[in-house]
C-alpha cells in the first residue's frame, strides 16, 4: 500500500472546480488492506473519501466534496471475483473497468450495460452514483454489495455472501440501496446484473427539427407506456441551446436546429421488427421522423458517425465519443485538456407543454451567461426521464469557466422551480441537493443511520468517482 502523503491540493479537474485540499492518498489493493486502513484512520481521526477510478468527469472527477480528506483510491482493487454465466451475474471490485468486464463477457450469453463514458471508467463507481447505461439505469444492475464500515467490519447485502458468492435476494431486509449515493461504508465489491445477449440489436437513429422535441418526447413516452416489445433505452439528445452572441462552445457536429432520437432495440428479429413498426406509428405526427432509421448495430462500420453508439448497443465500451467531445487523444488528458465540461442531472418530464416551459427557462439562462448547453432525456422508465445537461467551455478563454459554473448554478435552481428534482450531484452541490430534495423526517432517518454506523463521521460525505 502506498505510504500516506502530507497535505496537498488535488489538481483542477475538467469542470474547473476549486481544488480541494487533501491529507494524502491511499491505494489499497485487497479487502484486508481496506479494513486495516479504516482501523488506522479511526485512531488518527482522518476522514476517508473513496474513489474507484476517479473519472467522474463534469461532476468533480476524483476530487472530494470537502477539504482535508485522505483519498482512498480503489483502482488497484480490480479483480473479477466470480462470473455466473448461468444466472447472469458478475461479482467485481471497484477498480474493474467497463473494458475489463466487457472483454471477459465476449462470446458469452451475457453483455455489460455500458455507459457512454470512457471504457476505463469503473462499473461499481458509476452504478453507485446512479449513472445511466445504454440499456437501463445502472442502479438496476446493483444486485448486492460488500462494504467495509467505519469500525472496520465487513457487511454484505442483497444475497452476496461473505465468501463472495451471489445467491439472489434472500429472506430479510435488503440494505443494498442504502449504500447508493451514501457514505455508510467503503464498497469493496458488487454483484452486477448482466444483460442477456439478444439475437438482434437494432439501433434507432433520427435527426428531428428542434421545434418538434416536445411532441417527440410525448410520442416516445406513449410508445413505452403502451409496451415496447423489445428491450433497450431510448434517448432524446443533442438538443442544443445556444446564446445569440458570445464565445460559446459545443462539440463538433452539433446543429442547434435539430435534436436526435437514438437507442437500442434488443430481442429476437421479430420483436425488433415489431418494435420498429410501433415506434414509427407513435412518431407519425412528428415532423422529420419519417427519416428515422433502424440499423443492425453489428453492421455499422468504423468511420460511420454511429459507430461508437453501435458498439455500446452491443455491450462494447468505447472512448470515441468522450474523446471527440472533449478534443483529446487519450482519456488520461481530459482533466488537463482544452475543453471544460460540467454536467447537471435532473429528473425531466416527457410531456410537450412542460418540456417547452423548461427549455424556455434554460434558454434565458443561456443568454444571460453567453454559454451553450446540450439537453438529453434518457427514458429510463414509463414515468420520467433522467435528464443530462452538458455544458462545454474553452478552458483557455478568460471567464468561460465562471460563466459555465453560473449557468449550472442557475440551471439547478430553474429546474427545481419547475419541479425537476436532481437525481445525481456534482461536488459543489452534493449537500444542498440532498437537503433540498429530502424531507425533514427522511433527513433525520439518514442522520440516525449514519450516526449509528459512523458516529465520528470518518467516512467523508460524497460519492464514488466513476
Amino acid at each position: 500500500m502506498q505510504e500516506l502523503t502530507r497535505v496537498e491540493l488535488m489538481p483542477r479537474d475538467v469542470g474547473g472546480h476549486q481544488p480541494r485540499s487533501i491529507e494524502g492518498t491511499e491505494t489499497p489493493r485487497t479487502l484486508d488492506e481496506v479494513r486495516a486502513l479504516v482501523r488506522r484512520a479511526m485512531t488518527t481521526r482522518r476522514r476517508l473519501y473513496p474513489i474507484s477510478t476517479g473519472r467522474n468527469w463534469g461532476m468533480g472527477s476524483a476530487m472530494p466534496v470537502t477539504d482535508d480528506n485522505v483519498v482512498v483510491d480503489l483502482s488497484g482493487m480490480n479483480r473479477i471475483r466470480s462470473l455466473d454465466l448461468e444466472a447472469g451475474y458478475a461479482v467485481i471490485e471497484p477498480g474493474v473497468t467497463q473494458a475489463q468486464l466487457a472483454a471477459v463477457l465476449r462470446d458469452t450469453p451475457w453483455m455489460l450495460n455500458v455507459t457512454n463514458s470512457c471504457a476505463d471508467t469503473s462499473v461499481v463507481g458509476n452504478a453507485l452514483d446512479r449513472g445511466d447505461g445504454t440499456f437501463r439505469s445502472r442502479v438496476h444492475d446493483v444486485a448486492g454489495l460488500e462494504a467495509v464500515l467505519a469500525d472496520g467490519s465487513v457487511v454484505t447485502t442483497g444475497g452476496l455472501d461473505p465468501a463472495g458468492r451471489y445467491h439472489g435476494r434472500v429472506a430479510g431486509p435488503d440494505l443494498t440501496p442504502a449504500f447508493v449515493q451514501h457514505n455508510l461504508g467503503i464498497v469493496t465489491a458488487m454483484a452486477v446484473a448482466l444483460v442477456p445477449r439478444p439475437q438482434t440489436v437494432g439501433f434507432v437513429h433520427g435527426r428531428i427539427p428542434r421545434h418538434q422535441v416536445g411532441l417527440a418526447l410525448d410520442a416516445i413516452a406513449g410508445f413505452l407506456r403502451r409496451g415496447n416489445p423489445a428491450d433497450g433505452m431510448l434517448r432524446v439528445r443533442e438538443m442544443a441551446l445556444v446564446p445569440s452572441h458570445g464565445d460559446w462552445l459545443l462539440p463538433a457536429g452539433m446543429d442547434p436546429g435539430l435534436f436526435t432520437i437514438m437507442g437500442p432495440l434488443l430481442g429476437t428479429d421479430a420483436a425488433v421488427e415489431l418494435a420498429e413498426e410501433l415506434l414509427r406509428k407513435a412518431l407519425v405526427e412528428v415532423e422529420g421522423a419519417e427519416a428515422l432509421r433502424v440499423v443492425n448495430a453489428a453492421e455499422v462500420l468504423p468511420g460511420d458517425p454511429l459507430y461508437a453508439r453501435a458498439l455500446m448497443a452491443q455491450g462494447i465500451p468505447t472512448c470515441l465519443g468522450v474523446r471527440n467531445a472533449l478534443r483529446v487523444a487519450s482519456c488520461d488528458q481530459i482533466d488537463q485538456g482544452p475543453t471544460g465540461f460540467l454536467a447537471l442531472m435532473p429528473l425531466m418530464p416527457t410531456n410537450a407543454r412542460k418540456t417547452e416551459q423548461i427549455l424556455a427557462a434554460l434558454q434565458a439562462a443561456v443568454e444571460a451567461h453567453t454559454t451553450a448547453l446540450l439537453v438529453e432525456w434518457n427514458l429510463v422508465s414509463k414515468h420520467l426521464a433522467n435528464g443530462v445537461i452538458q455544458i462545454f467551455f474553452e478552458r483557455g478563454v478568460p471567464d468561460a469557466a465562471h460563466r459555465a459554473h453560473q449557468l449550472r448554478n442557475d440551471g439547478n435552481c430553474l429546474l427545481r422551480s419547475h419541479g425537476c428534482a436532481i437525481y445525481r450531484s456534482d461536488i459543489d452541490h452534493a449537500a444542498a441537493d440532498v437537503w433540498s430534495e429530502t424531507s425533514t423526517a427522511s433527513l433525520g432517518m439518514l442522520h440516525r443511520l449514519k450516526t449509528a454506523l459512523d458516529p465520528d463521521g470518518m467516512l467523508s460525505p460524497g460519492r464514488y468517482g466513476a
